[in-house]
C-alpha cells in the first residue's frame, strides 16, 4: 500500500511537472553533461511529429492545444495513434492529457515502439486514469515510433487532448 502510495505521488508530481512545461520538448529544463546535449536524449520538438492512427482528428493530440482533443468512437482492438518523433530519442515517460472530457480515457493503454516504424516491441501497460494517464516506462526507451493503443474501453471515448514524452 505504501509503495502504491508513493508511485501515485511520484506519478503526479511528473505529470504536474510536465504539464506545467518543465519536462519535455522544446524549452522544458534538459541536464547538459559539461555543457553537452546528448544526441538522442533531447525529444523532437513536438511540432514535428508525425501523427497517423484510427482516431479522429489525430494531429490534435500534439497541436499544444489543451482544449482540443483526437478523440475515438468506442475502443476496438485496434484503436491506436502512432507517432512519428522524425528523429531517435530516448524517453521513460509519455504522459496522455484527456482535455476537457472527465471520462476520456481507457480501461487500458500500451506504450508501443519502434526504430523503423514496421516492428513494434510493447514497452509498457497500465489502466488509463482521469485527467492525465502518466505511463512510467523503468527503463529508458530509444525509438523513432511511438504507438499508444488503447486495449480497453474506457468510462468513455478515448479523448487526447495532448501527448508528452518525457
Amino acid at each position: 500500500m505504501k509503495e502504491l502510495c508513493l508511485k501515485t505521488a511520484i506519478a503526479t508530481l511528473l505529470a504536474g511537472c510536465v504539464l506545467l512545461g518543465c519536462g519535455c520538448g522544446a524549452g522544458g529544463n534538459l541536464y547538459l553533461h559539461r555543457g553537452a546535449k546528448p544526441p538522442a536524449a533531447s525529444i523532437s520538438d513536438p511540432r514535428t511529429w508525425r501523427l497517423s492512427g484510427n482516431i479522429r482528428n489525430v494531429n490534435l493530440a500534439v497541436d499544444g492545444d489543451r482544449s482540443t482533443a483526437a478523440v475515438s468512437t468506442l475502443v476496438h482492438e485496434n484503436t491506436s495513434i502512432t507517432i512519428d518523433l522524425r528523429k531517435t530519442c530516448l524517453f521513460n515517460a509519455v504522459f496522455i492529457h484527456h482535455g476537457s472530457m472527465a471520462d476520456g480515457y481507457c480501461g487500458r493503454v500500451a506504450v508501443l515502439t519502434s526504430l523503423d516504424g514496421k516492428t513494434f516491441a510493447p514497452q509498457f501497460e497500465a489502466p488509463g486514469t482521469p485527467e492525465v494517464t502518466s505511463l512510467l516506462i523503468i527503463k529508458p526507451v530509444l525509438a523513432r515510433y511511438v504507438r499508444l493503443k488503447a486495449l480497453r474501453q474506457g468510462p468513455g471515448a478515448w479523448s487526447v487532448a495532448e501527448v508528452y514524452l518525457q
